[in-house]
C-alpha cells in the first residue's frame, strides 16, 4: 500500500494532480444520488491497463465498468454501496470481473463518503488489483486440500494450537477421531477433557518435556481418549512445540492417528502368548503324569510304549481341534467324536443334544484325553470288553452357568471296585479343575458311570 492509499484510509481526500494512481491500483471518485444510477466523476487513466476499458468510457458511462462484474458480484457490490450510503459509512468489498479479453480478475473497491449535498454523495476511493493474492490463496488452498487428502488416506488428523491467540484448530479427520462434529467448539481444555483420565498426566508430561527444550521440540506418545459417545480409543499423537520471543510457547502443531486396532492386536497377542505359556506348562504336567501312570503295571517296554503312544495321540488329536479353532471354544461333539473314533462309533450312543454344548478352548485337550482313557478302560474292563456292551453319552442337567454330560456303560461284565484311584481321576485333577471342570465317578455293578461338568461357554 503506497502513500495515496494511506491517505484514503486516513480520511484525507485524494488529490487529482497525482491522477489517483497507486502501485497496486487506481483512485476514483464515485457519485451517488437517490434517483440516478452511480457515476464516476473521476477514475485514473490506469483504468485501461487494469480493467481493459478506458477512463473516459467509464466516466461517460459507469456501466462500462460495472457490466464487467460477474452478475452475482455486481448485485453484491450495489447492495453494499446502498447500505453504506444509508449509513454514510465507508465500504470495502472484493469482486470478480471479466475483462474484455476474457480474463477473470479480482478487484478490491474501498471508499469513504464525503458530506452529503442534497442527497448527493461523493465517494473517494481506490480500486486495487487483488488477483495475485487470490491466486496465491487458491494455490495454498489447493495444496492444503491435497495435503489433507493425502493425510486422510493414511488416517492422520491435523491439529494446531495458537497459544498467543488462544485458539485451537482441528481438521475434519481429527474431529472424527475424537468423535466431534465438524462445528463443535474446541479448546485446549475441551481436548484435555477428551483424554482418558488415567492418561492426562502422561499427555501433560510429554508436552512439558518438549516445551522445556532450549528451542522447543517434538514429542510423541500413545494415549487413550473417551469420545462423547463413550467409546475408548487409542491415539498416537505427534506434536511440535514452537517458541517465540522470550522462549514463550507460540504455537503447537501436530497429528493424530487412531491406533486402536493395533493396540487391540497387541493385547490379543499378549493374552495369547500368556495362554500358550499356561497351556504349555499344563501340557508338560499332563505328559509327566501320563508317563508316570502308564509305567505302572507295565511289564514290558513294548507294552509301555503302546499305551503311552495311544494316550499321547488322544491328547494330540484333541489339541488339533483347539488349534483349528484358534484357541476359541470347541464343540463338545467334535471332541467326543475324535476321542471315540478308534474304538468304533457304532458301540457309542451319543445324545444329539450334546451338539448344543461347547468347551472352553483350554479344556479341550484334557477332555479328549479323559474320554480316551475312559474308552480304553471300557475296552479292557468294561462295557466294550465284550460284543454286547455299549456306552451311552448324554446331556446331564446341572445348575445355571454350567454344562455336563454323563458317560454310562451298559451290558459289560459286573464292575469290581478295588478302592484305587485310576489314571483318569488323577489326570482330571490336573487338567479340568484349573478351568473350572469337575468329574464324579460311579462304580455301579451294572456298569461304570461318570458325570463330567464344566462352565458354559457363551456363543
Amino acid at each position: 500500500m503506497d502513500r495515496t492509499e494511506d491517505k484514503l484510509l486516513a480520511g484525507e481526500p485524494i488529490v487529482r494532480s497525482v491522477k489517483g494512481a497507486t502501485a497496486m491500483g487506481i483512485g476514483f471518485q464515485l457519485e451517488t444520488c437517490p434517483k440516478a444510477p452511480p457515476r464516476f466523476t473521476f477514475i485514473a487513466r490506469r483504468c485501461q491497463a487494469l480493467n481493459g476499458v478506458s477512463a473516459e468510457a467509464v466516466m461517460a458511462d459507469a456501466a462500462t465498468l460495472f457490466d464487467l462484474f460477474l452478475p452475482s458480484h455486481r448485485e453484491t457490490f450495489f447492495a453494499v454501496l446502498a447500505d453504506a450510503g444509508k449509513a454514510l459509512q465507508p465500504f470495502d468489498i472484493e469482486v470478480a470481473l471479466r475483462r474484455p479479453d476474457g480474463e477473470i480478475c479480482w478487484r478490491r473497491f474501498a471508499a469513504r463518503p464525503g458530506a452529503p449535498d442534497g442527497g448527493r454523495v461523493l465517494w473517494e476511493g481506490l480500486e486495487v488489483d487483488t488477483s495475485e493474492r487470490r491466486r496465491m490463496e487458491a494455490e495454498l488452498a489447493e495444496q492444503r486440500w491435497r495435503l489433507e487428502m493425502a493425510a486422510e488416506a493414511t488416517g492422520l488428523g491435523f491439529w494446531e494450537w495458537d497459544v498467543i491467540a488462544g485458539t485451537v484448530t482441528w481438521s475434519l479427520r481429527n474431529r472424527e477421531l475424537f468423535g466431534l462434529t465438524p462445528k463443535a467448539p474446541i479448546t485446549i481444555a475441551r481436548y484435555m477433557e477428551l483424554v482418558h483420565p488415567d492418561d492426562r498426566d502422561k499427555v501433560r508430561e510429554a508436552f512439558v518435556g518438549a516445551r522445556d527444550k532450549p528451542h522447543g521440540g517434538d514429542y510423541s506418545l500413545e494415549h487413550r481418549i473417551v469420545t462423547p459417545a463413550g467409546d475408548v480409543r487409542w491415539i498416537l499423537t505427534n506434536g511440535r512445540v514452537i517458541l517465540g520471543d522470550g522462549d514463550q510457547v507460540r504455537l503447537v502443531v501436530g497429528t493424530s492417528l487412531d491406533v486402536s486396532e493395533r493396540k487391540a492386536a497387541e493385547e490379543r497377542r499378549s493374552l495369547l502368548l500368556g495362554e500358550l505359556a499356561h497351556r504349555a506348562k499344563n501340557g508338560i504336567s499332563v505328559m509327566m503324569a501320563i508317563v508316570a501312570q502308564t509305567a505302572r503295571g507295565q511289564e514290558t517296554v513294548e507294552g509301555f510304549q503302546e499305551l503311552l503312544m495311544a494316550r499321547l495321540q488322544a491328547m494330540a488329536t484333541s489339541q488339533d481341534l483347539v488349534t483349528a479353532a484358534g484357541g476359541r471354544a470347541v464343540p463338545l461333539v467334535e471332541v467326543i467324536g475324535k476321542s471315540i473314533a478308534p474304538f468304533g462309533k457304532s458301540r457309542f450312543k451319543v445324545d444329539p443334544s450334546l451338539g448344543e454344548l461347547t468347551l472352553p478352548g483350554g479344556m479341550a485337550a484334557g477332555m479328549g484325553l479323559l474320554l480316551h482313557e475312559m474308552a480304553t478302560n471300557a475296552v479292557k474292563y468294561g462295557a466294550l470288553s465284550n460284543d454286547k456292551g455299549r456306552v451311552r453319552i448324554a446331556v446331564e442337567g446341572v445348575q445355571p452357568g454350567r454344562a455336563a454330560f454323563r458317560w454310562e456303560e451298559q451290558g459289560g461284565p459286573p464292575v469290581v471296585v478295588n478302592g484305587r484311584h485310576g489314571f483318569g481321576t488323577r489326570l482330571l485333577q490336573q487338567v479340568l479343575r484349573p478351568q473350572g471342570g469337575e468329574v464324579r465317578f460311579g462304580f455301579e455293578p451294572a456298569g461304570f458311570q461318570a458325570c463330567v461338568e464344566f462352565p458354559v461357554v457363551v456363543q
